[in-house]
Order: structure tokens, then sequence, then C-alpha cells
């Protein structure tokens, strides 16, 4: 069978191109997303693919951006226009809706996060506590882009917004390092894996998860927390685990925001460290379930 024939890219008219019936619907929340980033970048970025019919062009792949282009009110979209069969045409369509890999719960945690704060970051505006979120002149803005992300990915996953927000807080938390780890563990990190690391509120454990997942020393992060609570293990004292919270946030801090800690904390600082010889930093007790309920 002679290949389709492909065009270079160029745009069509959004009325010129015609839709019929198709093998998949366009989702809302797939919509929104791509709406929420063409108000961002101004165009739709990929090309829809169209074939050439009697009487104009006919979609085969591009629902969703078209959808979206009709709704912000484009009057033109990117184009590849191919001339090829109907059976051709059908093919392209399925592969171009299965041909691509599905993200894995790890990839999606840290592409969400990514995402979110890069639109945090250009839009200063929208970031928690902010003026209730609004954008200038006035306009509540989405505040939070992710969200519809977070809509799409739910119906994706067949999970529920909690669990897709639960996995922007993962994505936020993990260092470069940490995701390394996670990537090159033997077994798929899962939904549950995640839901664990989110729930840390300790460094020193969601550092402890991904290295053992990381080395396939366990397998979830359920049963490396689980081993922490064994009879023997180190129990933290109050003050231990407020100093690890502190620790966490500090070390999550980019280098100039630790340098405006440092400076806006620094008189007090220096008399805490001339208060607290290093000899005497406190350590962990190490107390048994066992003796714990006999103590009671």
């Amino acid at each position: 069978m002679t290949p389709p024939n492909w065009q270079n890219v160029q745009s069509l008219p959004v009325a010129d191109i015609q839709i019929e019936e198709r093998l998949r619907i366009a989702s809302d929340t797939a919509v929104a997303s791509i709406v929420s980033s063409i108000h961002e970048v101004g165009s739709i970025l990929q090309p829809l693919l169209v074939r050439r019919v009697k009487g104009g062009y006919r979609l085969m792949d591009g629902l969703h951006r078209l959808t979206a282009a009709k709704e912000v009110g484009l009057k033109e979209v990117p184009v590849k226009v191919s001339e090829c069969t109907n059976d051709q045409a059908i093919r392209i369509e399925v592969d171009a809706n299965v041909a691509g890999a599905p993200l894995t719960p790890l990839d999606m945690a840290v592409f969400l996060a990514a995402h979110k704060e890069l639109y945090e970051r250009e839009n200063p505006e929208t970031r928690r506590g902010s003026a209730g979120g609004r954008a200038k002149n006035g306009v509540l803005t989405d505040i939070m882009s992710a969200s519809t992300f977070t809509a799409n990915a739910a119906e994706v996953f067949g999970k529920g917004d909690r669990h897709i927000r639960r996995l922007i807080s993962v994505g936020e938390k993990l260092s470069k390092d940490e995701i390394s780890l996670l990537r090159s563990a033997p077994n798929r990190v899962q939904f549950k894996d995640l839901e664990h690391i989110a729930k840390c509120g300790e460094q020193a454990d969601r550092s402890a998860i991904c290295a053992a997942l990381g080395a396939g020393e366990a397998k979830s992060a359920k049963e490396v927390l689980d081993r922490k609570k064994a009879p023997g293990a180190a129990v933290k004292s109050p003050v231990e685990q407020q100093a690890d919270k502190l620790g966490d946030a500090f070390s999550r801090a980019q280098k100039a925001a630790r340098k405006a800690f440092v400076f806006r904390f620094r008189d007090e600082l220096a008399e805490l460290l001339e208060e607290i010889p290093a000899e005497e930093a406190p350590s962990a007790e190490v107390v048994s379930l066992a003796g714990k309920r006999e103590a009671g």
C-alpha cells in the first residue's frame, strides 16, 4: 500500500476542518487542559492531522485541540495535510491515540509539579494566599492551572482528585536524586507508594523509602515504613521531630532563600550555636514496643 503523502505544516481556518464520526469522543477535562495551555502560550503547538477530501479537509487526529481552539475563538490552527485513503485515515487516528506510552504515576507527579511551579512563577498572583488568587484587572484566575491537569489525570488513571493532588505534592517534595532513585527501582513505583511518600512528614522517611525502592531492598513504601516502626527502632522525641521538619523545609528551599533565612535569623542562630555545643546534640532514644507496654 502506498504510504500517505504528507505536506509541510501549514494553517487552516478552524471552520474549514470537517469532523465525522470518531472512534473517540472529546473529553471535557482534556479540552480544558488544552484551553489552559492556549491561554498561557497563545497558540496550539502541535499541528492537527487532516486529510484532503472533496470539498475541504477532514480531521484525523486532534479532536481535543480543535475543540479547544473553537472554545477560545482561534480562527486558524496549525495542520499537517495528507493525501490518503479512508482506511489509512482510520489507522492514523488509532495509532495517534494508542501509540503514545502512558505516563507512569511518578512521571505524572513530576510533570504536574513542574507545570504548577512554572505557572505560579509566571503568574505569582495565583499563588495560594495572594489576594484571593485574583489576577490583573480584578479577573479571577485559574488559581492553580494544574487543576485542569489534575482532572485529566484523575480520568486517565481512574483516581480521584485527592489522589492526583497528592501526586503533585510528591512531585514538589522529591529531589532530583530521589526521583532518579525511584526511576531506577526494579519494580515500578505505584500510586500507593507515592501516597505514602506524600504523607511523610520527615525527610528521613522519604529518603529511606526512595533508597530502599531504588535498590530493590523493599517492594513498597509501606514495607519501608513498617520496618522503621518495628520493635527496637529509634523513637524520636518531639524536639527531634520538629528539628527534622525544620531541616526538611530548609533543605528543599532554594539557595537564595536559605541565605535570606540565615541573614534574617543570624543573631538568634549565633546565640543558639553558643548555647548548644556539638557534643550535646540530642540523639534518638531506642525503645522497644515490649518495653513500652511493660512500662504502661
